[in-house]
């Protein structure tokens, strides 16, 4: 049947709309044209974008109310910018205003196909277009990764020019828009609309995540580019907020047994399978921020590293956290999954399954932090399923608060019930605060105090080193009185001690001007002591490869009784299971991961781009990501949603 010629012309002269009408526009009119453009462009997104819907839950009328506002306020959010900071100043600028309609164009086919592309790959993998992703899906090699056939391109091509005829579309209605009497006046009430829903929606996320409410957290995840605000710290500082009330308030998810539909999560994979020994062990796991591994040492840390010469001290010398910065560090330690799962367990108060299997187990909980768990908020993720948790320590500086937090386990112990087990979290933070109380001055010079401004390539990095190591001795020396009294009440004869760290800290090691951490991907940012005394197991130094993503498999198979495979809630394996593959490891950092292999790293960067570096961060030229690798990342990010 042919297309009646009469209706194709009107089609075609649609179409035209806007480029007809361009020739007549003055400023005035351009600038309107750029206001409704923004207008009709986020009318699509919207379209476009309920492609997310199906996946987001909602039980409570005012999850519904979230909803509603957060859709209108978040996918309008990027039409309103480019229109407000891109094209009305090019309305203004260019002498030829007419060339706005190819550059608009442009902008808006982009847009649409970018969200678009984001909505295939969510629906596959449940996880939103990233620089990291971007290269897996187009850069070199990416045939061998996502493997594509002839049907797959062509719908593709077909969507693309469906695309575009949808923009031609737009430019001609925003055209008419800015030349129509009847609606001339009526863009600031749209602005209105989308300004209060703003206001609306980053509200009640602040409210609601402050009060551990999911209803609302969970929605977020859904959304991409999508940052709510949060205000959990001001509102306590302010006295606005009990934490602990609130907490408490909130629900807590206990449940080992996760339903997928509900959390759109498929974690664990199965039902995990335990049974607990007739005598269980008790676990204590001390991690000392920013404590990178080669400062494990005789000369810095003379207390702990003699411990690692006792008959069932099981050193690992190559061990790596899942971060350079604590987030990624300490998540990676309790899931064995990397952070990019972060938002997802947030949102839904998923907690670690190894913390939930000890209280499944009878085990006592104590968690003690000296810094506050609300932020990275641990509270939601890692302990989120345990109750009337300590969320800070007291005390004016770090060394303080880690004498505090010290003592609230120790009274703890006092307190517990001698009939069961105990698990016991010690996080201290002297050294991440380069905090040296007097008389542990050992190094020298040292400097007198911390002033990140005056770094640069040139700064002799040995009095700042020194301050480090300064306070590395003030905890060597809290720790080891601490293991020492544990010892004298016989504590330790049934007890698993581990310590470890949750990223280590560069002192310009390189001279590329590092310092810190969460600024590279390299050994002195990523590679953390692991010492375990283990009740019953001789002494052992293991010199392969490990990493944080292999202990929490380890402390269920080993300590909890799990016969689950870890393949079913983590991506790392058995500590002791030489032979798993560790070729590259994901490492989450602030804003972008590096995937970390035996003789390469890859930095992405969140502008979608990467580089391969070697072990010293210098770049490989000529060098891309291997496809096994990407393959294996891709595995592993997407494994356990549903």
């Amino acid at each position: 049947m042919k297309f009646p010629a009469k209706q194709l012309s009107l089609i075609f002269a649609t179409l035209r709309f806007s480029w007809q009408q361009g020739e007549d526009f003055n400023r005035k009119d351009w600038i309107r044209f750029s206001g409704w453009l923004a207008a009709v462009a986020s009318v699509l997104v919207y379209l476009l974008a309920s492609r997310y819907l199906p996946y987001i839950q909602i039980s409570q009328s005012y999850g519904a109310l979230y909803l509603i506002n957060a859709y209108i306020s978040h996918f309008a959010l990027f039409p309103i910018l480019i229109g407000l900071f891109v094209l009305i100043p090019i309305a203004l600028a260019l002498p030829y205003r007419l060339s706005l309609l190819p550059i608009a164009g442009s902008l808006l086919f982009s847009g649409l196909t970018l969200l678009l592309l984001d909505t295939l790959i969510y629906d596959q993998y449940r996880f939103h277009l990233s620089g990291f992703i971007w290269q897996l899906l187009t850069g070199p090699g990416a045939g061998e990764i996502i493997q594509l056939s002839w049907l797959t391109f062509l719908i593709a091509g077909l969507l693309l020019i469906a695309i575009i005829f949808i923009v031609l579309l737009a430019l001609s209605i925003a055209s008419w828009c800015a030349r129509s009497i009847r609606i001339r006046g009526k863009g600031p009430y749209l602005f209105t609309i989308w300004f209060l829903a703003t206001l609306i929606s980053q509200g009640m996320h602040v409210w609601f995540e402050a009060h551990y409410d999911s209803e609302v957290t969970s929605i977020t995840r859904h959304l991409p580019s999508y940052y709510p605000l949060t205000g959990k710290r001001f509102l306590v500082s302010n006295g606005w907020l009990d934490p602990d009330k609130a907490r408490e308030e909130g629900s807590v998810n206990t449940n080992l047994s996760i339903n997928p539909k509900e959390q759109g999560l498929n974690y664990p994979s199965s039902p995990l399978q335990c049974v607990t020994p007739n005598k269980p062990k008790n676990v204590l796991v001390i991690a000392i921020d920013a404590m990178r591994s080669d400062v494990f040492s005789p000369e810095i840390t003379p207390n702990l590293y003699q411990r690692s010469q006792q008959n069932n001290a099981l050193y690992f010398m190559d061990h790596h956290s899942g971060g350079n910065v604590t987030k990624g560090g300490i998540f990676s330690l309790f899931y064995g999954l990397p952070a990019t799962y972060w938002e997802g367990f947030a949102a839904d108060k998923v907690g670690s399954l190894w913390i939930k299997q000890h209280q499944a187990a009878g085990y006592e909980l104590g968690i003690f932090s000296s810094a506050t768990l609300l932020s990275p908020a641990f509270d939601r993720t890692v302990f989120a399923s345990v109750s009337n948790l300590r969320l800070k320590s007291t005390g004016e500086t770090p060394s303080e608060r880690d004498k505090n937090a010290i003592q609230d386990f120790e009274r703890f112990l006092q307190l517990k019930s001698s009939e069961k087990p105990f698990f016991s979290f010690l996080f201290l933070d002297a050294v991440h605060g380069y905090d040296v109380p007097n008389g542990y001055e050992k190094f020298q010079p040292q400097w007198q105090r911390v002033d990140h401004i005056k770094l640069n390539n040139e700064f002799n990095p040995e009095p700042y080193f020194n301050r480090y190591k300064n306070a590395l001795g003030y905890l060597d020396e809290q720790l080891d009185k601490l293991l020492k009294k544990l010892e004298s009440q016989g504590v330790l004869e049934n007890t698993l001690v581990m310590i470890t760290s949750d990223h280590g800290e560069e002192f310009n090691d390189l001279k590329q001007n590092y310092w810190g951490h969460g600024s590279n991907f390299t050994r002195h940012q990523t590679q953390v002591p692991l010492l375990i005394l283990w009740p019953g197991k001789s002494q052992q130094r293991i010199d392969y490869r490990t990493s944080h993503y292999d202990i929490a498999p380890t402390i269920m198979t080993e300590i909890l009784g799990c016969t689950t495979p870890p393949s079913n809630y983590a991506i790392g394996d058995n500590l002791f299971d030489s032979t798993y593959n560790r070729d590259w490891l994901l490492v989450h950092s602030y804003f972008n991961y590096g995937i970390v292999g035996n003789q390469r790293i890859i930095a992405t960067y969140p502008t979608g781009g990467y580089e391969v570096l070697d072990k010293r961060n210098q770049r490989l030229k000529q060098s891309v990501m291997p496809p096994k690798a990407g393959l294996q990342i891709l595995e592993q990010v997407s494994r356990f949603y549903q």
